[in-house]
């Protein structure tokens, strides 16, 4: 099979040549149609269902709304947790699904769960709804509007019917929340003295709006030739309308709407606010869909709204730009891995020529990188892959056997072009020197593959993460083993056949005589080699198990997330005051561009906050490397600790995000609290958090849901509401109609649709103490003070109650340093365990990123004996014996002690990123390995020269080039991505480069002066006795 390959692509190398160019001109094209994001969809199938309770406190909205929805989807197919939280007028229920679940056969099992349980909610509730389907980072583009003309309600009102439907219509675009500004109702607000001097009572008032602005259709009317409709028109249009309209006719006497209210237009309750660049104004939030390009949707979006700034500039707008760009993060790694694969790209060049001197066999060699890479990146698209940092890192890796391939086709076609008897025709050498290295090539490359098995079978978030970087690394050596096979030869022919070869460089023949000569004297005495081999690999080992781990490391996105909440109960406007002020400390940083502030939440947003809490977005200026945006960091920490009494937290974007996949928190470190009582979880909580405050490194410790909010309670006393005729529903819709509005219907002009609620007088609802003094009118016409029939008082209610898997959680929260985590959860366990004394029934959970990188490590470790197993299958089938496969797996460890040795003189941490980096050493250690016993088999077997140390020495002698250039090429190829660690694009590829950096280093030594010896001292060909 492979000679017939060979043989044909020497029959046909001028078509071959040009169908290579036609691909590479086709991968061009495919390229440019990619799609390219941050990061692979590192979330699972999720569907989130948010429930509007207005009025209705924390507990009431758990015991009424939340738990029956749990209930209804925890039974759903293909489930794997549940989390909750419920909030003052809200409900939010999180369904993760398995691993793999089809998202959106997953949503539809969710909506056909919540269709059943939505008629059982109380009335009042809303219908639940199951928010949009977004991508794992979910963020798009954040654009805020400001204006200095138009009043709140105006400015909200042009983004929400101008803007926003514009947004929306842009594929890709998800979802466009809005905060701030304020949304305008028609307030009908209700004098309930005037209510009782004329004998009406709310539900009256109710009646009568709703039947103001009633629509209903006319019907139609058919004659003999067609039919014609009857259009109705007598909703009311505004206020006055709404005024003249009558409530009752006692007797003659008519009361309209307006002899007892006043009807105004009037702001909805506020739920949440934004602050743009320190003034108040209008955040639009807009999130990607799932699977859609980020940087295509991201372009489309901006030239939506640069068409409309000309209309919004006429009324006084402005625009914002910029305050949350994720594509400024993939266009800035994009083009850092970019330059990085050309700077790499043009240093193996160099190398190239500096061992072959000829630059036809430089261009043989450095044209299977394209087309390599390209048809990796074909194939990957065309499995839906995306094109980011994670794929650019796996392309990056396999540059070296890339290289490697071309390299030992192309210098054992030289070398024996080189050797030809004269006579001998150059296709027959070509195809003779190809078909000798290729088997052995075969079995290497899949070798290869098979070590990065471990990794393409991760789980969880870091399977999301590195199985695109194994996927892409296996499609490319793949590709690059056809290139091989198929176009290196052809070129070879048309390149070299017909050309004077020069000889090999003076300088690399020398060091090739001073190596065999050392190796002669190590082969005859390898004692000490052996032993000091063996030491290196006892303490590379020792090493790994002492060093600190982490799952990921910190990202320099140029943007960091401010998590700031006050005191429960805190007002909205408090915390737009702390917004202006942060701003304004937080732009006097050098380097900061922008900074908003988006405070509670949004109406059909995926926070669910309550008004004491928000969330600052500091966009970076572009450029900044990643020493200064630490910098900035350290400065913002300084800000935020100057306003005391405030929980604050910094994270990146995608931190925050990563954080929330793995535990439903945004920190690094979460431990949760289970039990049945929250009463006994809070004090719990309060001593967990106390203790972890101790801990050296475990900063911006918090709880989640502080225990307790102000609240003013209302017990109805029974037997008293029934001496004045009065029900308990009665009752309770008064209180409910004065203080949140009883939202009765809509009035409807053009494409705007405005609320209608009835409420009463701010100035008779504007303290604790007007609940108490609020009358009631019973249906019988008795009229009395809601303190008489009621106990009213000021007490303590929860801000929010959080559920996972149906039990009640609470949580606390650290924000330790991405290379300290691990070190900081194992003190955690520690002194809790020591300090804090659990009631019975109260159990704690450690979840973050400390929990993902054991996980991580257990996958590899669990995968990585599987793919052992079937490494050694393939050595033993590509050798014929097992003494080959030992002599293989025996020498390989030795590659990681220079990847231990580069992991402890950088500093750096054992991330998932160093440990893919291990994985890949040890591919390409056992493959120069496998290369230099197929190579001594084939001098004994097939030139037929007898098992000497001779022998062995010539092979190696022969493997010294491909060796030295495949570690150079490999290493310069890296070199850029290992300077460049810590920067923006570089943060996961950076350590992974170094721990191969590193490792080629003893990899190297391994093959040209470790293996030898083994070999001689422990070997013997196949065809040796």
């Amino acid at each position: 099979m492979l000679t017939a390959l060979v043989r044909w692509s020497l029959s046909y190398p001028r078509l071959l040549v040009f169908a290579g160019l036609l691909f590479l001109a086709y991968g061009g094209i495919k390229l440019a149609d990619a799609r390219f994001d941050v990061f692979p969809e590192f979330v699972p199938a999720q569907a989130d269902v948010q429930t509007e309770a207005p009025g209705l406190t924390a507990e009431q909205v758990e015991q009424l709304v939340t738990r029956p929805i749990e209930q209804a989807v925890n039974g759903a197919a293909g489930v794997a947790m549940v989390r909750s939280e419920s909030i003052q007028g809200l409900s939010v229920v999180n369904i993760s699904f398995a691993e793999g679940a089809d998202p959106f056969r997953a949503r539809q099992v969710v909506s056909e769960s919540l269709a059943e349980v939505a008629a059982t909610l109380p009335a009042g509730v809303d219908a639940p709804k199951v928010a949009p389907l977004t991508s794992s980072t979910m963020d798009l583009l954040k654009v805020g509007f400001t204006s200095d003309r138009l009043s709140p309600a105006a400015l909200r009102d042009t983004i929400q019917y101008v803007v926003r439907p514009r947004m929306l219509a842009v594929p890709g675009v998800a979802r466009a929340t809005l905060y701030g500004g304020v949304i305008s109702r028609i307030e009908v607000r209700v004098d309930p003295r005037a209510l009782a001097a004329r004998g009406i009572g709310f539900a009256d008032v109710i009646a009568a709006v709703k039947s103001a602005t009633g629509v209903i259709g006319g019907g139609y009317i058919d004659t003999p030739q067609q039919r014609i409709l009857i259009e109705t028109r007598g909703q009311a249009r505004g206020p006055a309308d709404i005024a003249a309209t009558q409530v009752a006719n006692h007797a003659g006497t008519i009361t309209r709407i307006g002899d007892i209210a006043s009807v105004m237009a009037g702001p909805s309750p506020d739920i949440g606010g934004a602050i743009i660049m320190g003034k108040p104004g209008v955040l639009i939030s807009m999130s990607s869909q799932y699977g859609a390009n980020t940087l295509a949707t991201t372009h489309a979006v901006e030239r939506a709204l640069a068409e409309l700034e000309p209309a919004l500039a006429a009324r006084g707008v402005n625009v914002q730009h910029g305050l949350h760009r994720p594509a400024n993060f993939i266009e800035t790694a994009l083009i850092n891995i970019a330059w990085d694969l050309l700077i790499g790209a043009l240093l193996i060049a160099i190398v190239l020529f500096l061992f072959m001197r000829d630059l036809r066999t430089v261009l043989i060699s450095f044209i299977s990188i394209p087309l390599s890479l390209v048809a990796a990146v074909t194939v990957l698209s065309g499995l839906g892959y995306t094109i980011n940092t994670m794929t650019l890192g796996g392309l990056a890796v396999a540059l070296g056997v890339i290289v490697d391939d071309a390299v030992i086709d192309v210098e054992n076609i030289v070398r024996r072009l080189r050797g030809a008897a004269a006579g001998v025709p150059p296709v027959r050498t070509i195809l003779l020197a190809s078909i000798e290295v290729r088997a052995p090539v075969i079995y290497a490359t899949l070798v290869v593959a098979a070590v990065l098995v471990p990794v393409l079978l991760l789980h969880g978030l870091q399977g999301a993460f590195f199985s695109p970087l194994a996927a892409a690394f296996i499609l490319a050596t793949m590709a690059s083993l056809c290139v091989a096979i198929i176009v290196t030869p052809a070129l070879s022919l048309l390149l070299l056949g017909k050309v004077e070869l020069p000889p090999e460089p003076a300088l690399l023949g020398r060091a090739k005589n001073a190596h065999a000569q050392w190796l002669r004297r190590v082969c005859e005495r390898p004692r000490a080699a052996f032993a000091i081999s063996g030491a290196a690999i006892l303490a590379a080992l020792i090493g790994l198990l002492l060093f600190g781990g982490e799952l990921l490391p910190a990202f320099k996105e140029g943007h960091f997330v401010l998590a700031v909440s006050a005191q429960p109960g805190t007002s909205l406007r408090v915390m737009e005051d702390y917004g202006r002020n942060i701003t304004r400390d937080l732009l006097a940083i050098p380097g900061v561009d922008t900074v908003e502030q988006q405070v509670g939440r949004a109406q059909g947003g995926e926070d669910n906050w309550g008004t004491e809490r928000s969330e600052f977005h500091v966009e970076l200026k572009a450029g900044l490397s990643g020493s200064e945006q630490d910098r900035i960091e350290a400065n913002i920490h300084t800000v935020l600790d100057s306003y005391p009494g405030l929980n604050t937290e910094v994270l990146t974007f995608l931190g925050d995000r990563i954080g929330e996949s793995l535990t439903g928190e945004t920190a690094a470190l979460a431990i949760g609290i289970y039990g049945a009582d929250l009463d006994t979880l809070d004090r719990v909580a309060g001593e967990v958090a106390v203790v972890l405050k101790t801990i050296p490194g475990a900063t911006d410790v918090q709880l989640k849901t502080p225990p307790s909010t102000p609240v003013v309670r209302v017990d109805l006393d029974l037997p008293k509401l029934a001496q004045f005729g009065l029900s308990a529903t009665e009752a309770l819709a008064t209180v409910q109609t004065a203080y949140q509005g009883a939202a009765t219907t809509q009035i409807y002009t053009d494409d705007r649709a405005t609320d209608v609620a009835v409420t009463i007088p701010p100035e008779l609802r504007g303290s604790p103490e007007s609940v108490g003094r609020l009358l009631l009118r019973s249906s019988a016409g008795i009229t009395v003070a809601l303190g008489r029939v009621a106990h009213v008082y000021l007490a303590e209610g929860r801000t929010s109650i959080a559920h996972v898997g149906g039990r009640a959680q609470q949580t606390v929260t650290a924000n330790p340093d991405p290379s300290q985590v691990a070190r900081v959860t194992d003190a955690a366990r520690q002194s809790i365990a020591a300090k804090v004394k659990l009631p019975p029934g109260v159990y704690l959970e450690f979840s973050g990123t400390a929990e993902g990188a054991v996980a991580a490590r257990n996958d590899i470790l669990a995968n990585g004996a599987m793919a052992a197993a079937g490494v050694i299958a393939l050595l033993v089938i590509a050798f014929g014996n097992g003494r080959s496969a030992a002599l293989i797996m025996g020498a390989a460890p030795m590659a990681l002690v220079g990847g231990v040795a580069a992991v402890a003189l950088t500093g750096a941490t054992l991330s998932l990123g160093a440990l893919v980096g291990f994985v890949t050493l040890f591919g390409i250690a056992a493959r120069n390995a496998i290369l230099l016993v197929a190579h001594v088999e084939q001098l004994v077997s097939e030139e037929g020269r007898p098992w000497s140390l001779d022998t062995l020495l010539l092979a190696t002698r022969e493997r010294v080039t491909p060796i030295l250039m495949t570690a150079l090429v490999t290493a310069l190829g890296l070199l850029p991505l290992a300077i460049g660690t810590g920067e923006t694009g570089r943060e996961i590829q950076g350590p992974m480069s170094i721990v191969i950096l590193g490792g080629l280093i003893s990899s190297t030594a391994m093959s040209l002066l470790v293996l030898p010896p083994l070999m001689w001292r422990y070997w013997r060909p196949q065809t040796t006795a």
